[in-house]
């Protein structure tokens, strides 16, 4: 007997079912770690090391 594959809009259905739980399982786990443990701010973080790298640097 051979295999039979699914019908080519299964494959996308599956896989954008798939997609969406990764990506709404992720967003919640993120969501609840921010909340809940002391992540710092990557953006601010960023803004703060170019503010001290501007002043470490003499204008030229």
């Amino acid at each position: 007997m051979e295999k039979t594959e699914p019908p080519s809009h299964a494959l996308l259905t599956d896989t954008t079912l798939q997609f969406l739980l990764g990506f709404t399982f992720s967003t919640m786990v993120g969501m609840y770690l921010a909340q809940n443990y002391d992540i710092p701010d990557l953006a601010r973080k960023l803004e703060e090391k170019k503010d001290l790298d501007a002043k470490k640097k003499p204008p030229t």
